[in-house]
């Protein structure tokens, strides 16, 4: 029998033939994985959902402008079994290891390109991001799209951009503020898109149609993250 899968193998290969794989698995229960057709290794746009929402929804938003550009998207899912209620992950507030293992989970499955990995969230998924925001070691840049808070520390970012993308609505605005000039004194790159005629915050989710979509990922797509060189030892 194997004999005769290796010879059906080689045949569709000398006729041109494309073989079939299974498509790569995301990483978590209720998660969401999308993977454009491409042999190199692929930008990753990570995001997490808002309050009572889905990881599908949430990605949504993004995945037509993400794919079209040959970018990998992971949504993932805070956990009810865990002990995450009503999808608000600013109460969870898991570490950002938690968050992360989930890259290396899909590095494990098709080629990412380690230097261009992205994470993005909306309301409560951004307010997560900033209590998270100094220890983040995997992503190059974040967008705080409705939401955002500052960590309770003074440690900064360590290249990391942040794109804000903010309504005068939002109930929570003065938190986002003080996220953003955490950002800005920490002198990491960062833009505050401010939006001031919009009635509520299921508008302001609204803001983030397709052409905004590509707009915010054209600003990402040139954020990278260098890997730390290794340290030597001095000698004695």
């Amino acid at each position: 029998m194997i004999v005769r899968v290796r010879a059906l193998i080689l045949v569709l290969g000398l006729l041109g033939l494309e073989i079939a794989h299974a498509a790569p698995a995301p990483p978590c229960d209720n998660c969401t994985l999308d993977v454009p057709e491409r042999k190199t290794a692929m930008p990753l746009l990570v995001v997490l959902h808002g309050d009572h929402e889905t990881a599908a929804a949430a990605v949504a938003r993004w995945r037509a402008p993400a794919l079209s550009r040959g970018w990998a998207i992971l949504g993932i899912t805070c956990p009810e079994k865990q002990g995450c209620r009503m999808g608000q992950w600013y109460m969870w507030n898991p570490k950002a290891s938690w968050i992360e293992n989930f890259v290396a989970a899909v590095e494990s499955q098709i080629q990412i390109d380690p230097e261009h990995i992205y994470l993005v969230g909306w309301s409560g998924g951004s307010t997560y991001i900033g209590m998270r925001a100094h220890e983040w070691t995997r992503f190059a840049a974040v967008v705080f799209h409705g939401g955002g808070r500052k960590p309770a520390t003074r440690t900064c970012p360590e290249n990391v951009g942040a794109y804000f993308l903010m309504a005068s609505s939002n109930y929570f605005l003065k938190y986002t503020k003080r996220l953003s000039d955490y950002w800005r004194g920490c002198k990491q790159d960062r833009v505050w898109d401010f939006q001031s005629d919009v009635r509520n915050h299921e508008a302001e989710g609204r803001l983030l149609d397709e052409a905004k979509a590509n707009e915010i990922l054209d600003w990402l797509a040139p954020h990278a993250r260098k890997p730390k060189p290794p340290r030597h030892r001095k000698r004695t």
